[in-house]
């Protein structure tokens, strides 16, 4: 009897790091933000490429990507989209950095989980 008590306790104690560790995992969704090159001439071209990891029921995703430092906000374009229930969309764009030198952060809203990258304008 206390072995098939302690059995139970043991599997009840996997059941819930079970749980806990999908919750954890949800909670550092693999989405990102990848600016290249990470350090660009004054009014050179830079190419976004974001993935973003889609909820169930998420709805559309912002089409520019805005930043201090950028010449303007850079147009996306879906290049894959795996569905919904958890499948990610992956966006790709490019744009003209400005003319003021200096380091600047970009950030995209993947349905409330922000995505970051840093870029330099050179001169």
């Amino acid at each position: 009897m206390k072995i098939r008590s302690a059995a139970l306790c043991a599997a009840a104690a996997a059941l819930v790091a079970t749980v806990l560790g999908a919750g954890q995992a949800n909670a550092t969704r693999p989405s990102s933000l990848v600016l290249a090159p990470a350090a660009i001439v004054a009014g050179g071209t830079v190419i976004a490429d974001i993935y973003c990891l889609r909820p169930s029921g998420a709805g559309e995703l912002a089409t520019t990507l805005t930043a201090d430092g950028l010449a303007a906000p850079i147009p996306l374009r879906v290049v894959g989209d795996g569905g919904t229930g958890g499948i990610g969309v992956a966006l790709r764009g490019d744009g003209p950095v400005g003319t003021v030198p200096g380091r600047y952060t970009a950030s995209y809203d993947c349905w409330g989980w922000i995505v970051r990258a840093e870029f330099v304008v050179t001169n």
